[in-house]
Protein backbone atom coordinates (compact mmCIF):
# COMPACT_ATOMS: atom_id res chain seq x y z
CA UNK A 1 0.00 0.00 0.00
CA UNK A 2 1.92 3.15 -1.21
CA UNK A 3 0.64 7.20 -0.66
CA UNK A 4 -0.53 7.73 -4.13
CA UNK A 5 1.21 11.74 -5.13
CA UNK A 6 -1.05 12.90 -8.41
CA UNK A 7 0.56 14.24 -11.17
CA UNK A 8 3.45 17.15 -10.81
CA UNK A 9 3.17 17.27 -6.82
CA UNK A 10 6.57 15.27 -5.84
CA UNK A 11 7.60 12.57 -8.64
CA UNK A 12 6.56 9.47 -7.36
CA UNK A 13 7.02 6.83 -10.01
CA UNK A 14 3.62 5.20 -10.14
CA UNK A 15 4.39 1.28 -10.06
CA UNK A 16 2.67 -1.16 -12.89
CA UNK A 17 -0.43 -3.10 -12.96
CA UNK A 18 -1.37 -4.86 -9.91
CA UNK A 19 -0.50 -8.53 -9.54
CA UNK A 20 -4.44 -9.95 -8.31
CA UNK A 21 -5.25 -13.24 -7.09
CA UNK A 22 -7.82 -13.56 -10.16
CA UNK A 23 -5.82 -15.13 -12.67
CA UNK A 24 -7.79 -17.32 -15.65
CA UNK A 25 -5.85 -20.58 -14.91
CA UNK A 26 -9.02 -23.17 -13.92
CA UNK A 27 -8.52 -26.36 -12.34
CA UNK A 28 -7.34 -29.49 -14.26
CA UNK A 29 -6.46 -33.14 -13.31
CA UNK A 30 -2.79 -32.78 -12.41
CA UNK A 31 -1.62 -35.17 -15.49
CA UNK A 32 0.43 -38.31 -14.49
CA UNK A 33 4.44 -38.32 -14.73
CA UNK A 34 5.36 -38.58 -18.21
CA UNK A 35 7.83 -42.04 -17.05
CA UNK A 36 4.57 -43.33 -15.64
CA UNK A 37 2.92 -43.06 -19.40
CA UNK A 38 5.70 -44.55 -20.84
CA UNK A 39 5.93 -47.27 -17.94
CA UNK A 40 3.22 -49.75 -20.19
CA UNK A 41 5.24 -49.74 -23.09
CA UNK A 42 8.48 -50.51 -21.17
CA UNK A 43 7.37 -53.38 -19.95
CA UNK A 44 6.19 -54.39 -23.11
CA UNK A 45 10.08 -53.92 -23.81
CA UNK A 46 11.39 -55.35 -20.80
CA UNK A 47 9.15 -58.79 -21.32
CA UNK A 48 10.12 -59.37 -24.94
CA UNK A 49 13.73 -58.83 -24.38
CA UNK A 50 13.04 -61.23 -21.52
CA UNK A 51 11.74 -63.68 -24.12
CA UNK A 52 14.71 -63.68 -26.65
CA UNK A 53 17.14 -63.96 -23.41
CA UNK A 54 15.46 -66.89 -21.94
CA UNK A 55 13.88 -68.54 -24.53
CA UNK A 56 12.05 -72.11 -23.37
CA UNK A 57 13.27 -71.32 -20.00
CA UNK A 58 10.71 -69.35 -18.96
CA UNK A 59 7.22 -68.67 -19.64
CA UNK A 60 8.06 -65.08 -19.53
CA UNK A 61 5.01 -64.49 -21.74
CA UNK A 62 2.76 -64.35 -18.35
CA UNK A 63 4.02 -61.18 -16.84
CA UNK A 64 2.26 -59.94 -19.74
CA UNK A 65 -0.88 -60.64 -17.59
CA UNK A 66 0.27 -57.70 -15.47
CA UNK A 67 0.44 -55.21 -18.35
CA UNK A 68 -3.50 -53.65 -17.87
CA UNK A 69 -3.29 -52.74 -14.34
CA UNK A 70 0.12 -50.56 -14.88
CA UNK A 71 -1.75 -48.94 -17.66
CA UNK A 72 -4.99 -47.84 -15.70
CA UNK A 73 -2.45 -45.79 -13.51
CA UNK A 74 -1.87 -43.31 -16.51
CA UNK A 75 -4.61 -43.87 -18.86
CA UNK A 76 -8.07 -43.81 -19.48
CA UNK A 77 -10.15 -46.69 -20.08
CA UNK A 78 -10.09 -46.87 -24.28
CA UNK A 79 -6.19 -47.07 -23.93
CA UNK A 80 -6.32 -49.77 -20.98
CA UNK A 81 -9.19 -51.58 -23.11
CA UNK A 82 -6.74 -51.54 -25.81
CA UNK A 83 -3.00 -52.64 -24.30
CA UNK A 84 -5.58 -55.36 -22.67
CA UNK A 85 -5.98 -56.99 -26.28
CA UNK A 86 -2.57 -56.10 -26.84
CA UNK A 87 -1.17 -58.26 -24.12
CA UNK A 88 -3.24 -61.08 -25.27
CA UNK A 89 -2.23 -61.15 -29.10
CA UNK A 90 1.29 -60.92 -27.62
CA UNK A 91 0.93 -63.61 -25.43
CA UNK A 92 -0.72 -65.75 -27.99
CA UNK A 93 2.08 -64.63 -30.35
CA UNK A 94 4.93 -65.70 -28.23
CA UNK A 95 3.09 -68.99 -26.96
CA UNK A 96 2.73 -69.89 -31.12
CA UNK A 97 6.73 -69.21 -31.56
CA UNK A 98 7.45 -72.12 -28.85
CA UNK A 99 4.74 -74.14 -30.14
CA UNK A 100 2.98 -74.24 -26.73
CA UNK A 101 -0.47 -71.62 -27.87
CA UNK A 102 -2.92 -74.83 -27.09
CA UNK A 103 -1.32 -75.68 -23.72
CA UNK A 104 -4.12 -75.38 -20.67
CA UNK A 105 -1.57 -73.31 -18.97
CA UNK A 106 -1.43 -70.70 -22.02
CA UNK A 107 -5.24 -70.45 -22.34
CA UNK A 108 -5.55 -69.85 -18.92
CA UNK A 109 -3.05 -66.81 -18.92
CA UNK A 110 -4.87 -65.25 -21.32
CA UNK A 111 -8.44 -65.81 -19.44
CA UNK A 112 -6.35 -64.08 -16.46
CA UNK A 113 -5.43 -61.20 -18.75
CA UNK A 114 -8.73 -60.32 -19.90
CA UNK A 115 -10.25 -61.09 -16.61
CA UNK A 116 -7.33 -58.24 -15.18
CA UNK A 117 -7.54 -56.30 -18.48
CA UNK A 118 -11.78 -56.20 -17.52
CA UNK A 119 -10.96 -54.42 -13.75
CA UNK A 120 -8.29 -52.92 -14.76
CA UNK A 121 -10.65 -50.63 -17.50
CA UNK A 122 -13.40 -50.44 -14.57
CA UNK A 123 -10.74 -48.94 -12.31
CA UNK A 124 -9.38 -46.46 -14.99
CA UNK A 125 -12.72 -45.10 -15.36
CA UNK A 126 -13.63 -44.55 -11.84
CA UNK A 127 -10.74 -42.85 -11.80
CA UNK A 128 -11.20 -40.59 -14.70
CA UNK A 129 -14.62 -40.21 -13.10
CA UNK A 130 -13.80 -39.22 -9.80
CA UNK A 131 -10.69 -36.60 -11.26
CA UNK A 132 -13.84 -35.16 -12.93
CA UNK A 133 -15.83 -34.45 -9.98
CA UNK A 134 -13.31 -33.45 -7.96
CA UNK A 135 -12.58 -30.81 -11.03
CA UNK A 136 -16.11 -29.45 -10.88
CA UNK A 137 -15.92 -29.41 -7.26
CA UNK A 138 -12.93 -27.05 -6.99
CA UNK A 139 -13.98 -25.11 -9.57
CA UNK A 140 -17.37 -24.63 -7.70
CA UNK A 141 -14.87 -23.75 -4.84
CA UNK A 142 -12.84 -21.52 -6.56
CA UNK A 143 -15.54 -19.31 -8.11
CA UNK A 144 -16.43 -18.62 -4.54
CA UNK A 145 -13.46 -17.94 -3.50
CA UNK A 146 -13.02 -15.30 -6.38
CA UNK A 147 -16.38 -13.84 -5.33
CA UNK A 148 -15.11 -12.89 -2.03
CA UNK A 149 -11.43 -12.16 -2.67
CA UNK A 150 -12.28 -9.68 -5.09
CA UNK A 151 -9.54 -8.19 -7.03
CA UNK A 152 -8.02 -4.98 -5.80
CA UNK A 153 -7.76 -1.72 -7.55
CA UNK A 154 -4.57 0.25 -8.78
CA UNK A 155 -5.62 3.15 -6.88
CA UNK A 156 -7.79 3.17 -3.55
CA UNK A 157 -8.91 6.23 -1.75
CA UNK A 158 -5.32 8.01 -1.32
CA UNK A 159 -2.97 5.00 -1.85
CA UNK A 160 -1.71 3.24 -4.53
CA UNK A 161 -2.58 -0.74 -3.76
CA UNK A 162 -1.18 -4.17 -5.36
CA UNK A 163 -2.06 -7.71 -4.51
CA UNK A 164 -0.39 -10.85 -5.08
CA UNK A 165 -2.06 -13.64 -3.34
CA UNK A 166 -0.41 -17.60 -3.73
CA UNK A 167 -2.10 -20.34 -1.92
CA UNK A 168 0.45 -22.48 -0.29
CA UNK A 169 -1.11 -26.05 -2.10
CA UNK A 170 -0.40 -25.20 -5.95
CA UNK A 171 -3.64 -25.66 -8.06
CA UNK A 172 -6.44 -24.56 -5.46
CA UNK A 173 -7.14 -21.07 -4.14
CA UNK A 174 -9.78 -22.91 -1.82
CA UNK A 175 -8.51 -21.99 1.55
CA UNK A 176 -8.55 -19.53 4.77
CA UNK A 177 -6.72 -16.41 3.86
CA UNK A 178 -8.16 -13.74 3.22
CA UNK A 179 -7.29 -10.12 1.97
CA UNK A 180 -9.39 -6.81 1.36
CA UNK A 181 -8.88 -2.79 1.26
CA UNK A 182 -11.49 -0.20 1.26
CA UNK A 183 -11.26 3.64 1.64
CA UNK A 184 -13.36 5.50 4.18
CA UNK A 185 -14.12 8.98 5.57
CA UNK A 186 -11.35 7.57 8.27
CA UNK A 187 -8.80 6.87 5.68
CA UNK A 188 -7.46 3.63 3.71
CA UNK A 189 -8.58 0.41 5.51
CA UNK A 190 -7.12 -2.36 5.29
CA UNK A 191 -7.12 -6.24 6.12
CA UNK A 192 -5.12 -9.45 5.81
CA UNK A 193 -5.76 -12.77 7.49
CA UNK A 194 -6.28 -15.90 7.90
CA UNK A 195 -8.81 -18.64 9.23
CA UNK A 196 -8.26 -21.65 11.17
CA UNK A 197 -9.20 -24.84 8.92
CA UNK A 198 -9.04 -25.41 5.30
CA UNK A 199 -11.67 -26.44 2.54
CA UNK A 200 -15.21 -24.91 2.16
CA UNK A 201 -15.59 -24.26 5.84
CA UNK A 202 -12.88 -21.96 5.92
CA UNK A 203 -14.54 -20.05 3.09
CA UNK A 204 -17.78 -19.79 5.20
CA UNK A 205 -15.54 -18.54 7.90
CA UNK A 206 -13.64 -15.64 4.93
CA UNK A 207 -16.88 -14.53 4.09
CA UNK A 208 -18.09 -13.98 7.90
CA UNK A 209 -15.15 -11.98 8.36
CA UNK A 210 -14.65 -9.92 5.15
CA UNK A 211 -18.51 -9.20 5.10
CA UNK A 212 -17.93 -8.11 8.68
CA UNK A 213 -14.94 -6.04 7.96
CA UNK A 214 -16.37 -4.11 4.51
CA UNK A 215 -19.41 -2.63 7.06
CA UNK A 216 -16.96 -1.75 9.84
CA UNK A 217 -14.42 -0.21 8.18
CA UNK A 218 -17.20 2.86 7.24
CA UNK A 219 -18.98 2.20 10.41
CA UNK A 220 -16.27 2.54 13.35
CA UNK A 221 -14.28 5.18 14.83
CA UNK A 222 -10.40 2.98 14.94
CA UNK A 223 -9.39 -0.14 14.22
CA UNK A 224 -9.77 -1.55 17.96
CA UNK A 225 -13.47 -0.79 17.04
CA UNK A 226 -12.89 -2.90 13.52
CA UNK A 227 -11.40 -5.70 15.62
CA UNK A 228 -14.54 -5.84 17.82
CA UNK A 229 -16.99 -5.68 15.16
CA UNK A 230 -15.21 -8.89 13.64
CA UNK A 231 -14.59 -11.01 16.84
CA UNK A 232 -18.54 -10.86 17.42
CA UNK A 233 -19.38 -11.58 14.25
CA UNK A 234 -16.41 -14.53 14.43
CA UNK A 235 -18.55 -15.21 17.84
CA UNK A 236 -21.51 -15.68 16.12
CA UNK A 237 -20.48 -18.09 13.20
CA UNK A 238 -18.94 -20.12 16.32
CA UNK A 239 -21.79 -20.80 17.93
CA UNK A 240 -24.12 -21.36 14.17
CA UNK A 241 -21.36 -24.34 13.86
CA UNK A 242 -20.79 -25.16 17.38
CA UNK A 243 -17.21 -24.63 17.12
CA UNK A 244 -15.59 -23.16 20.31
CA UNK A 245 -12.23 -23.44 18.83
CA UNK A 246 -12.88 -21.03 15.61
CA UNK A 247 -10.57 -18.36 15.71
CA UNK A 248 -8.75 -16.67 12.67
CA UNK A 249 -5.47 -14.14 12.65
CA UNK A 250 -5.68 -10.74 11.22
CA UNK A 251 -3.55 -7.37 10.75
CA UNK A 252 -5.61 -4.52 9.95
CA UNK A 253 -4.14 -1.60 8.83
CA UNK A 254 -5.47 2.05 8.43
CA UNK A 255 -3.69 5.05 6.53
CA UNK A 256 -4.91 8.52 7.26
CA UNK A 257 -3.87 11.30 4.37
CA UNK A 258 -4.56 14.09 6.60
CA UNK A 259 -1.94 13.04 9.04
CA UNK A 260 0.34 10.61 6.64
CA UNK A 261 -0.02 8.27 9.29
CA UNK A 262 -0.43 4.66 8.78
CA UNK A 263 -1.78 2.88 12.23
CA UNK A 264 -1.14 -1.35 12.47
CA UNK A 265 -3.16 -3.52 14.39
CA UNK A 266 -1.38 -7.05 14.23
CA UNK A 267 -3.89 -9.73 16.17
CA UNK A 268 -1.88 -12.65 16.29
CA UNK A 269 -0.67 -12.72 12.62
CA UNK A 270 2.75 -13.11 10.76
CA UNK A 271 4.04 -9.67 11.61
CA UNK A 272 4.13 -7.16 8.42
CA UNK A 273 7.16 -6.04 6.95
CA UNK A 274 7.24 -2.01 6.16
CA UNK A 275 9.58 -1.68 2.81
CA UNK A 276 10.89 2.08 2.27
CA UNK A 277 13.69 3.44 0.98
CA UNK A 278 15.06 0.27 -0.20
CA UNK A 279 14.67 -0.97 3.15
CA UNK A 280 12.50 -3.48 4.48
CA UNK A 281 11.57 -3.64 8.35
CA UNK A 282 9.39 -5.97 10.47
CA UNK A 283 6.70 -4.24 12.36
CA UNK A 284 6.88 -5.67 15.50
CA UNK A 285 3.93 -4.32 18.18
CA UNK A 286 2.31 -5.44 21.60
CA UNK A 287 1.38 -8.75 21.38
CA UNK A 288 -2.45 -9.66 20.49
CA UNK A 289 -4.27 -12.57 20.53
CA UNK A 290 -6.56 -13.68 17.47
Amino acid sequence: MAPHTPPGGGGRTRPGPPLTADTDEGFRPTPPPRWMRWLPFLYVALVLLLEIALREEWAVSFFLIALPAIAAYAYGPAVVAALTVLAILLEGLLASITHHLGETHHVTADIATALVGILATALAAHRRGQERHLVHANSVAEALMRALLRPVPHQVGNVLAACLYRPSEAGTMVGGDLFDIRATRAGERAIIGDVRGKGLPAVRTVATILGSFREAAHEARDLPAVAARLERGLVREAEEIHDDELFATAVLIEYDSRTDRVTVTNHGHVEPVLISRGRVRTLQGPPALP
